[in-house]
């Protein structure tokens, strides 16, 4: 069985919370979504668009029998789903961008789709999270190096891939086995680079306040396997 949370903090700098989240569980599969809107106008009101696309695609091609018991099978169904997502919601005037992240649970396997700087990590017996994601950012240009070291380079700022109207979607996708006892976490960037190791193992409990004084917004997914 499946156990889940999601929680989203406003960031003090910001004048509204542009990070959306969603998640479901049917019994079968969880599907797990973090959308972080970049500060271009609309990204908000797309971030939570691309939320609802999400799910709703997924589940409309699960009801018509697409099988998602496999990585192979969970990546060509989101990649359908993305794109679809894309051509509907630009073409029907959506503005600005986003970076987000899908994981799909199922048949004990973890399935990611990302771009941008949403990650995702996985922890157990309250060690710090290990994240299992490379961040899309200029940054991370060479892929080497951890979260906490770029949580202090203002380079990170600057993505690299996301989901905008002038390139179809490219997830990458890291996949592994979702072992019984773990905790996953999907998260947007003010949980990973604004919180201390010590700060973010805190708030993977239900009980824990909202953080405070965090300038960016604060989104993350708490799955327990």
């Amino acid at each position: 069985m499946i156990r889940y949370s999601t929680r989203t903090v406003k960031g003090q700098d910001r004048d509204e919370n542009r990070d959306r989240v969603g998640a479901a569980f049917d019994g079968v599969r969880g599907i797990f979504v973090v959308v972080d809107g970049t500060s271009k106008p609309g990204s908000g009101q797309l971030a939570q668009a691309l939320v609802d696309q999400i799910f709703t695609g997924y589940q409309a091609r699960i009801e018509n029998g697409v099988s998602d018991s496999g990585h192979d099978q969970v990546e060509t169904l989101l990649k359908d789903v993305l794109q679809d997502a894309h051509s509907s919601l630009f073409s029907g005037g959506v503005t600005g961008s986003a970076s987000y992240l899908v994981a799909v649970v199922s048949g004990e396997l973890l399935t990611v789709a990302y771009e941008g700087d949403c990650s995702a990590g996985v922890t157990s017996h309250n060690n710090p999270i290990a994240w299992i994601t490379a961040p899309h950012c200029l940054a991370n240009w060479r892929r080497d190096r951890s979260h906490r070291q770029l949580a202090t380079d203002k380079g990170r700022h600057q993505i690299s891939r996301s989901f905008k109207a002038r390139k179809n979607p490219d997830p990458e996708f890291v996949t592994r086995a979702a072992i019984a006892g773990e905790t996953l976490v999907f998260a947007t960037d003010g949980f990973w680079a604004d919180l201390s190791d010590a700060a973010q193992i805190q708030l993977l409990g239900l009980d824990a306040p909202d953080p405070t004084h965090v300038d960016d917004d604060v989104t993350w997914i708490v799955v327990q396997i």
